[in-house]
């Protein structure tokens, strides 16, 4: 905080007559201290506290006065091991004439907040200002950093104003004077906390850190994956404390990496006042700062970080760094007992479907629209798959979205596909219905949303119509049936009469047996070639050599897709098992069947899924560089899974 001030006071002998000797001897006294007031500037420096811990902030404060001009511009010198995390200035100036004498003095007062960064005994300073063109320093200060935690405690320095350059201030000439004067020493009364109402379900048992702290909270402790857990923070003030200042350049959020995150405030919104609670005897005003909604990606003790930043002022005791509490959350798969066919790992939530299907009637080889609306809250699926059908194909459809925060804590909102369905089949197609199931996290069981179809009337094609009777001939282009004799037999020479014919064709064995014998020698070479280009190391090879191609480019979606091809080539190369059709635990089974050690094939099957994960997300495309850095990060591990699996072929009878 940046202040200042100017005060101008006359003392002309024209005011009322002295009735207390006492103020004639303050005059004088007051006089002497003007005089004083003119000798060479002084630069002091004060710390509050020579041992601090690592992470704790040190304040360092620098009072400059002077009789000659306004200090300016001052630095802190030298700081290391540690680093200047703010600066706070006060300037002031006062202004004195006694019987047409003027006297002027000025001051400076500056606030360094320096955060210690490891442990050793450091020099800080000199601390310097320039004062009329003169650059004045102060003597360095020793401070000694130890361990975070192992710092005695501070406490916080007394409050007080600006310092008078004269050694007291010139507005009460009677401090200090008179001891024993009534109300001389005794501070102002300090301003009654106001009256709000608390409400209990924010009380803690204890501040966790003076003047200001965060408190996390989760709504649950255990879930199954794709079940949304709700991560909230909150900041507590006493509001019997002001002047608190935040380093928002040291703000960091929980890392939550085995979660998909959604916010469910705006991010432009600012924190929401919740109530008030007392705590330690102190009223705190809490306010919510942060609140996601978290659905875990697989199975586990999934962890959920702290958020943490650091308190700038007040100085002391109070000052430092600020955590939220840290949480797990056992994760588990929904139970596979009454599972539902088609369940995808995952759809967890409360869901409906609705769909409309135009138009009704159609030609053969024609097409119809099919709008299908996914609504609700949860883990909302980001595919459906329609049943298969002879002679109905359903081309990919068109996604559109409108998501976020439903309600206060829930996530959720609607999802919509625009299918196109080409028909072959005349007559009266029924299409069927559309089916999503899902587990329902409040009734614990699992539930199937459908959406009926309907049928659709498809008319025979003019171009498919049956060709004309002159056009069905059993065997057409063969030359019509002679019915004629042309005439007699006319003899003529024929090649076999000569002997030339019949050396030739003595000849024409050996040379056939020569062409039929290199022929074969040639498909077998080109079967031999078109297997070995055919096998599963050679794909698996060239897999690999596209998912390295695609990490370069900047597809996230296309990277992840490429990196599921190559596992899934691995597994046929390596194990001899096809898993591209298995979903959930049946890839880690189906590998460990194939004598894949447990840890391997669990580490397979958690990879596969985050890629299947991310190549669907729906924001996978909108978050750039950091989709394309999580992309290259799982190939790297995919790599050394697929390593870890030629291992395990090599090490086979």
């Amino acid at each position: 905080m940046n202040g200042g001030g100017t005060t101008t006071r006359n003392a002309n002998g024209s005011g009322a007559p002295v009735r207390f000797g006492a103020l004639v001897t303050a005059a004088i006294l007051f006089v002497c201290a003007i005089a004083s007031g003119q000798a060479t500037p002084q630069v002091q420096v004060d710390i509050d506290g020579d041992v601090v811990g690592v992470g704790d902030l040190l304040h360092v404060e620098m009072r400059a006065t002077s009789s000659q001009a306004m200090p300016k511009d001052p630095r802190p010198g030298g700081t290391p091991g540690f680093t200047v995390r703010g600066q706070s200035q006060s300037p002031s100036q006062t202004h004195i004439s006694i019987n047409g004498n003027r006297s002027d003095q000025y001051a400076l007062v500056v606030d360094w907040g320096l955060q210690a960064q490891r442990v050793g005994t450091f020099s800080i300073g000199p601390v310097s200002v320039d004062i009329g063109g003169t650059r004045y320093e102060s003597k360095p200060v020793s401070v000694r950093v130890v361990p975070a935690g192992h710092a005695p405690a501070r406490q916080p320095p007394p409050q007080r104003g600006m310092p008078s350059p004269f050694g007291f201030s010139p507005f009460d000439p009677w401090r200090n004077l008179i001891p024993g004067m009534p109300g001389v020493d005794i501070a102002p009364p300090a301003a009654p906390e106001p009256q709000v109402t608390l409400d209990p379900k924010l009380s803690l048992d204890a501040p966790l850190a003076p003047v200001y702290f965060l408190h996390a909270a989760v709504d649950k402790t255990s879930a199954v994956v794709g079940e949304q857990v709700t991560f909230s923070v909150f900041e507590y003030r006493d509001i019997g404390s002001s002047g608190i200042q935040i380093d928002e350049e040291d703000l960091h959020d929980a890392q939550v990496a085995d979660f998909v995150k959604h916010a469910l405030l705006r991010e432009d919104q600012d924190p929401t006042l919740v109530g008030f609670a007392s705590i330690g005897g102190r009223t705190w005003a809490v306010k919510l700062v942060r609140k996601w909604a978290l659905f875990p990606l697989h199975s586990g003790d999934l962890a959920i970080g702290p958020m943490s930043l650091t308190v700038l002022r007040p100085a002391g005791a109070a000052a430092g760094a600020r955590r939220t509490e840290a949480f797990r959350i056992h994760v588990t798969e929904p139970p596979a007992a009454g599972r539902p066919p088609g369940y995808a790992l995952g759809d967890v939530g409360r869901f409906t479907l609705t769909a409309q299907v135009q138009p009704r009637d159609i030609e053969q080889g024609g097409a119809v629209g099919v709008h299908v609306e996914l609504a609700g809250t949860g883990n909302l699926p980001t595919a459906l798959s329609p049943g298969a059908r002879e002679g109905v194909e359903w081309l990919a459809p068109e996604v559109h979205e409108s998501l976020g925060s439903s309600g206060h804590d829930a996530y959720g909102g609607k999802r919509s596909f625009d299918f196109v369905v080409r028909i072959q089949k005349t007559g009266s197609v029924d299409l069927g219905d559309l089916a999503l199931p899902f587990w329902d996290p409040d009734q614990r069981r699992y539930q199937v949303a459908r959406a009926p179809l309907g049928s659709v009337k498809v008319a025979p094609s003019a171009a498919a119509a049956i060709a004309p009777a002159a056009e069905q001939r059993p065997l057409p282009g063969l030359p019509d049936a002679r019915r004629t004799v042309e005439g007699p037999i006319v003899h003529r020479a024929h090649a076999d009469d000569s002997p030339w014919f019949w050396l030739g064709l003595a000849a024409g064995p050996l040379a056939f047996g020569l062409a039929v014998a290199g022929r074969a020698a040639g498909r077998r070479v080109a079967r031999s070639w078109q297997r070995r280009r055919a096998s599963p190391a050679a794909d698996l090879k060239e897999r690999i050599s596209s998912a390295d191609v695609a990490c370069r480019t900047g597809d996230a979606r296309g990277a992840d897709a490429a990196i599921v091809r190559a596992l899934e080539a691995a597994t046929v190369a390596h194990v001899g098992v096809n898993v591209r059709a298995s979903v959930g635990t049946e890839v880690a089974g189906r590998l460990e069947r194939a004598g894949v050690a447990h840890d391997a094939a669990s580490s397979f099957a958690t990879l596969l899924f985050e890629c299947e994960a991310a190549r669907f997300a729906p924001e996978a495309g909108e978050l750039g560089e950091p989709a394309r850095d999580a992309a290259r990060a799982r190939w790297v591990r995919a790599q050394e899974i697929i390593r870890t699996l030629g291992r395990a072929q090599e090490k086979r009878p």
